[in-house]
């Protein structure tokens, strides 16, 4: 939409499908974060229209997910009893989340998410699709429950459940449901079956005569449904408020984030990362005045995007704005929507996020990428969801700074014509070690004590290979004093070759004298691979 044109029959077709398959999405999910179920509407309407608007990619769309509902839900839960302050939360953690994606974008740091493992993305997604099947059993059982917002007051409450007061009827309609998603993925994937099978439960609430439609419970019985625009917060925030949303909030944006580089990658759009990451915190700061809690990519709507041959902006902004009527005129029919029909949604949402073959994969692979996972999982479900998300994201970042942090270390004994054997034991006594990465303060104060052992007790001579090592530091300099010291002890004479000139340059201004030679070396290709220390005519640097 940045030159003008009319949206195509492509832009359309998309946006229609996408609308049509986010109805009941959003209103799932807004119950899902603990909020009523109109407020999705507009959090898909409002920021969906200006991401649209402001992004580069036909192919995201932008609004309510399941997966940053369960953190809206957590961090909004000390404010559950109050609405006002509740609706003054919800305003501020989309603030917090919009300004979280530009300060990212001001920062140049999208490269953090690269420091995510595959591991914990899959823990998160597996923990979260727990999460929301666990709490839906109440609704999907018959037996809704009251002020339950963690999955531990859901468990609890659903040991001391009587067996008396399930309702079969509700069981059987949130049954129904789910088999219909499972079974339309399958054989009708185009059809907007969640939203047939709402439409066909309202319809039942509506106009059926049976006895067993009147003991469903509605929406219009479980929370308030306000016709046209829903409530906006009246109060601002205190500091204790936005100090305790601070970190909810750049775990949305950076949950969300996650979600959108999926989609980009998908479309293979890289590209646009910076743009749509500026587009969703301006919709998010937008969104936050006329009552939309925290939008994301959601990653189910932008597929049905391309399904439906979106060709340009259009697309996402038709299917946002073809959710305003809706929200307007249609909170008669919102009212009339069974409880366990969402239920059963969530539920069937749930199923979809697990990834057997994936996790089968994983707990078949290393143990540090086993214990990312299970950690994740784990986490998710004892801790608050954005807790757990950033505890994953900062174990794999430790995990990796310790694997980076170890440079590879190589002997080989030396012969008398400088060739390099790759075996146990030298004829005599001269030994070369190859020091391959990163050579900066972590990496570099471990070296001594790695090194040691790799030196044999028959060594005369040891040359220390630096033609792979690289960022070499202060420590780096002081590690191989420590490594010469200890050599000249055990009568031990040490070569250092292939050394980076910034080395040089550190030692000579710390004054540190260490024995740089002017060997290297050098490749040869005769019929098999080999190597050799040869003289070079270069001076040290």
């Amino acid at each position: 939409m940045k030159s003008f044109s009319l949206p195509s029959a492509g832009d359309l077709n998309a946006g229609f499908l996408v609308a049509l398959v986010g109805i009941p999405q959003c209103l799932a999910y807004a119950m899902l974060s603990g909020l009523p179920p109109m407020y999705g509407l507009v959090t898909a309407i409002v920021p969906g229209m200006i991401a649209a608007v402001a992004g580069r990619s036909a192919h995201v769309t932008v609004g309510p997910t399941n997966t940053t509902g369960l953190i809206i839900l957590t961090s909004l839960s000390p404010w559950a009893a109050d609405p006002e302050l509740l609706l003054t939360a919800m305003v501020t953690l989309s603030v917090l989340a919009g300004l979280s994606r530009l300060l990212i974008v001001a920062l140049r740091a999208e490269r953090v998410f690269d420091f995510v493992p595959e591991a914990v993305l899959l823990g998160f997604s597996t923990g979260a699709a727990i999460i929301i099947a666990l709490m839906q059993l109440d609704e999907f059982l018959g037996t809704p429950f009251n002020g339950v917002r963690t999955v531990v007051d859901e468990l609890i409450r659903l040991t001391q459940l009587n067996l008396t007061t399930l309702e079969p009827a509700a069981m059987l309609l949130a049954v129904a449901a789910l088999l219909s998603v499972i079974l339309g993925r399958r054989f009708l994937p185009r059809w907007p079956i969640p939203l047939l099978a709402l439409i066909a439960s309202i319809a039942l609430v509506m106009f059926a005569p049976w006895p067993l439609v009147d003991r469903w419970i509605t929406l219009e019985q479980s929370t308030v449904i306000s016709d046209g625009w829903p409530q906006l917060a009246t109060q601002l925030p205190d500091w204790a408020m936005i100090q305790a949303l601070i970190v909810p909030g750049f775990a949305v944006a950076f949950i969300g984030s996650l979600e959108l580089i999926v989609t980009l990658r998908n479309r293979q759009e890289q590209r646009y990362l910076r743009a749509e990451l500026r587009s969703q915190g301006v919709a998010n700061l937008a969104g936050s005045l006329v009552g939309a809690f925290p939008a994301s990519t959601s990653l189910t709507r932008s597929v049905l995007l391309d399904i439906g041959g979106a060709t340009s902006r259009w697309a996402p902004f038709i299917a946002a704005a073809v959710l305003l009527p809706i929200l307007l005129f249609g909170a008669d029919l919102i009212r009339a929507i069974p409880q366990a029909v969402i239920a059963g949604l969530l539920v069937a949402t749930a199923l979809s996020m697990l990834k057997p073959e994936q996790i089968a994969s994983v707990l078949r692979a290393n143990r540090q990428t086993r214990t990312l996972f299970l950690v994740t999982v784990g986490s998710t479900l004892v801790l608050a969801f954005h807790e757990a998300i950033l505890l994953g994201a900062g174990l794999g970042l430790v995990i990796f700074l310790l694997q980076s942090s170890l440079p590879q270390l190589r002997r080989y004994a030396v012969d008398d014509d400088g060739w390099l054997i790759n075996q146990e034991h030298s004829t005599n006594g001269h030994y070369a070690i190859q020091i391959s990465g990163s050579l900066y303060f972590a990496a570099a104060r471990q070296l001594p004590e790695r090194l040691d052992p790799l030196i044999p007790d028959d060594a005369q001579r040891l040359t220390l290979d630096l033609n792979h090592a690289h960022q070499p530091r202060i420590a780096a300099t002081q590690a191989l004093l420590r490594i010469c010291e200890s050599c000249q002890h055990r009568g031990i004479t040490v070569d250092i070759c292939g050394y980076p000139a910034e080395l040089k340059r550190i030692a000579d201004t710390l004054g540190v004298r260490l024995p740089w030679c002017e060997f290297k070396i050098e490749q040869r290709l005769d019929g098999m691979a080999r190597a050799r220390l040869t003289a070079t005519d270069e001076e040290p640097a």
